[in-house]
């Protein structure tokens, strides 16, 4: 390799500026391509110095390509500039250094000493006979100085590294050019783990891809793990009979040589960098200690990376947290909750399959919500009752926690996926327990990031899951109230005293038969128990009338349903029902009352209280007739169907009853 650079280059710079340098480099430049082999290869190695590596070539070779420089160089008369002289030096490899790193440290050393003996010099690097101009004869440590340059370049490249993979990376990349190791390894702690990041080289004799995992160990196990513990370099001159020495799983016995440092940061160990070399001793007390060094910039590198890995991470849990809470707040039904607790547990963790346990008044733990389980499997988990007292055992302080199948099953009863591990939170609500269960990937690695994030997931679940019940309650109160209302009106009626809940029972399940979700059957619940309402408003001498009625009778008894929209409209709660009341006396054909609506222009669930008030009207007794069989009443059904009843409805119904009378 042969160095050279620019004698007196910064006078260039200062009298003639940086514009007229830069010229004076470039014309550099193409002289030296044109002068050199046409194998050889120029490089600017910063500043002023440049280098050409010569491939096959001894050092009688060398310097002639070096002295053809220097003539050519000494042709040139750059304007405002003069001449320019240069300084060479030469080293040769493997005699001289055995990594580019050293053979340029080596060059480095012999150009100095060709500046210290004056301009236009060529010299050939030996040991001892190396000076500098600035300092009297001294030897040189070379390998020092190759060290210091990979140092200084390293530390560069580091800090401005925020990954602690990239830094693991560039660290077995340097390390290369410098020492011809077998095998260099970067590890991070993480709890009581060493955590690989970066590999390079072979183990053994393969020199295949590696997964990273097989190389985690534990805080004091092997040289890595002891290295760790101690808090202190390993220097170990055969590997595989040191005395805590541990074997990789599926690697082969070899003579090693391995040196191991600690990443210290303060008092804190943050990792460890682990090299090794085929044969015994290969290491001395100078590697030790370039290590060390190295070990110091990386720790601070290491642990930056990691803060700033550890800010990313919170603001991307505090993230998820709030989209979790926001879709939460979307669902309004504690079904629609549970089961989206359950779907975004699945998709925020990779959990293939999520659960939802609530406990019942009974004193058992039920599956309410289900995420990624299909099939049979379902039909099982849907099926399973657990001990409240065997599951308050593992609750504990209601933290999340990673439990194994066998742990699992003890609690369940019964065998459940043993190839599985299980991320458990448990909550309290209002001293009922409720457990979220989430089957962890395969192959994965749960930690403290990961259940932090769990159980942030799981208070923003507990909060909506109560939400959700209370408001669930304050539903199932004013519906008992409703319901109360509707009783109250017809406590005089002795043939409809129970017509509201039963129009709303029949309702509910025609409703379901039709798929309808569940903010549509609240509205149908409610305008069925109110449907009659208006009635309040009509004499009960119509009312309990036993015979016809006359045609102004008839238009007093048809105002029911306007009367009964007039009654609920200053209830806030009950706005959606008002038109429901309104219309649930209007005909399919459009001949109903009191606006002569038809078809889709009635609200669905006007409809169909329509048919279900229709048939127990026609099924139990009135002042004015005996009730009909069921048989019949089908009939007048199917025969009404899309004339005065909605055909869709009608179908739904008729299934729902001829359901009833099976069972």
């Amino acid at each position: 390799m042969l160095m050279l650079d620019i004698d007196d280059f910064k006078r260039v710079n200062d009298v003639h500026g940086h514009g007229v340098g830069d010229e004076v480099l470039k014309l550099l430049a193409d002289t030296l391509r044109a002068t050199v082999r046409p194998d050889d290869d120029v490089c600017r190695l910063g500043g002023e110095e440049f280098g050409v590596i010569m491939n096959a070539c001894d050092p009688a070779d060398a310097a002639v390509v070096a002295k053809r420089i220097v003539g050519r160089l000494s042709e040139l008369d750059l304007p405002a500039v003069g001449k320019v002289t240069v300084s060479l030096g030469l080293s040769l490899g493997p005699e001289h250094a055995m990594n580019p790193r050293e053979l340029a440290a080596c060059a480095e050393a012999a150009m100095m000493t060709a500046k210290a003996q004056g301009k236009n010099r060529v010299v050939l690097y030996q040991e001892e006979a190396t000076e500098r101009p600035d300092a009297p004869i001294v030897e040189r440590d070379v390998r020092s100085l190759a060290h210091m340059k990979m140092l200084q370049s390293l530390t560069g490249k580091l800090n401005r590294l925020t990954d602690v993979h990239k830094i693991g990376d560039e660290i077995t990349v340097e390390l290369r050019s410098l020492i011809d190791y077998h095998n260099c390894r970067v590890f991070v702690v993480d709890g009581d783990d060493l955590v690989p990041v970066a590999f390079r080289g072979a183990l053994g004799a393969d020199t295949g891809a590696l997964p990273l995992e097989l190389l985690r160990i534990g805080i004091g196990v092997g040289i890595t793990g002891q290295c760790a513990a101690r808090a202190e370099s390993l220097l170990i001159g055969d590997a595989a009979n040191c005395e805590f020495g541990h074997r990789i799983e599926g690697t082969p016995v070899i003579e090693e040589s391995l040196v191991a440092v600690p990443l210290r940061y303060g008092s804190r160990v943050a990792g460890v960098v682990v090299v090794s070399k085929l044969g015994l001793d290969q290491f001395d007390e100078d590697d030790v200690r370039l290590l060390e060094v190295l070990a110091g910039h990386a720790a601070v590198a290491v642990e930056n990376a990691r803060l700033y890995e550890a800010a990313r991470r919170e603001a991307e849990s505090a993230t998820t947290l709030l989209e979790f809470s926001r879709e939460l707040a979307a669902s309004s039904s504690l079904n629609d909750i549970l089961q989206r607790v359950a779907e975004l547990t699945s998709a925020l963790l990779g959990s293939p399959r999520t659960s939802i346990w609530l406990e019942g008044d009974d004193g058992w733990i039920v599956p309410r919500a289900l995420c990624g389980h299909t099939g049979a499997e379902r039909e099982s988990v849907l099926a399973r009752r657990v001990d409240a007292r065997k599951a308050r055992d593992i609750a504990g302080n209601f933290e999340p926690l990673v439990l194994t199948a066998e742990e699992v099953a003890a609690v369940a009863g019964e065998p459940v996926d043993r190839r599985a591990s299980y991320a458990l939170a448990p909550l309290d609500l209002e001293g009922r327990r409720v457990f979220i269960v989430a089957v962890l990937p395969d192959e994965s690695h749960y930690g403290e990031r990961e259940l932090r994030l769990f159980g942030g997931l799981a208070r923003q679940a507990k909060l909506a899951i109560t939400n959700a019940s209370n408001y669930e309650g304050l539903e199932r109160t004013f519906v008992t109230t409703v319901e109360a209302l509707a009783n109250a009106l017809e406590a005089n009626d002795e043939y409809t005293s129970t017509h509201a809940r039963w129009i709303s029972d029949l309702s509910l399940r025609v409703g379901r038969q039709l798929g309808l979700g569940d903010e549509v059957l609240k509205r149908l619940e409610l305008g069925a128990l109110l449907h009659d309402i208006g009635k309040i408003g009509v004499p009960s001498g119509i009312l309990l009338k036993p015979g016809r009625l006359s045609a102004a009778e008839r238009a007093i008894m048809e105002m029911h349903p306007v009367l009964g929209e007039r009654i609920i409209a200053p209830i806030d709660r009950l706005q959606e029902v008002q038109s429901i009341v309104r219309h649930c006396h209007e005909r399919w054909d459009g001949a109903g009352y009191p606006d002569e609506l038809a078809a889709t222009d009635i609200p669905l669930e006007a409809r169909i209280i329509f048919v279900c008030d229709a048939y127990h009207a026609m099924t139990t007794d009135r002042p004015y007739r005996r009730k009909l069989s069921h048989p019949e009443a089908l009939r007048r059904l199917r025969e009404g169907s899309g004339s005065q009843f909605d055909p869709r409805v009608v179908d739904a119904c008729i299934d729902v009853l001829e359901r009833d009378r099976q069972s």
